[in-house]
């Protein structure tokens, strides 16, 4: 993905990052309550990671929607114009087992999507948003280089296990 975010694109993905924050540290600060926006975040790292196909796609055309409500936003309510770029990261690269396994976590969220209630949808939307945005910056890419070894190992693993290399 060679589409980098702006300043104001930041500020977007930055806000809705903030009110997921402040709504679970206002509420009961329990674990189980942050899951549908960091499972979202991790997600939407993931997604970063393809280099095409749909959830490339997702990815890239999030980063320019947040880049143009960001520059819109900070326009009207500012005044002022042309922020510029922010340092382009990148989480690394996913191996085949890898997207395999990025894959099969997708089906699985759409599961998980399927019976969420309202709000929860609404925190999983966000952190899918909040992961696919703020994961091409440098800074955030680099908290974030995790996702993509985890996916990678958890394909192998599942390569492994059905080679019958590991017995369980």
């Amino acid at each position: 993905m060679n589409t980098g975010l702006t300043i104001a694109g930041t500020v977007v993905s930055v806000a809705i990052l903030i009110i997921n924050v402040r709504s679970w540290w206002k509420g009961t600060r329990e674990i189980k309550a942050a899951v549908p926006f960091g499972g979202g975040l991790i997600t939407g790292a993931a997604w970063t990671t393809c280099a095409g196909g749909l959830f490339g796609w997702f990815a890239t055309q999030a980063v320019e929607a947040s880049n143009r409500v960001g520059d819109k936003g900070i326009s009207v309510t500012t005044g002022v114009k042309g922020g510029g770029g922010l340092a382009h990261g990148s989480l690394g690269q996913l191996t085949y087992p890898g997207a395999c396994a990025v894959l099969i976590a997708a089906v699985i969220g759409a599961i998980v999507w399927k019976a969420a209630g309202k709000q929860d949808k609404k925190r999983m939307l966000g952190g899918v948003f909040s992961g696919l945005t703020l994961c091409v910056t440098a800074g955030f890419a680099q908290l974030m280089q995790w996702v993509p070894e985890m996916y990678n190992a958890l394909g192998a693993g599942g390569v492994d296990v059905l080679n019958g290399a590991v017995s369980l």
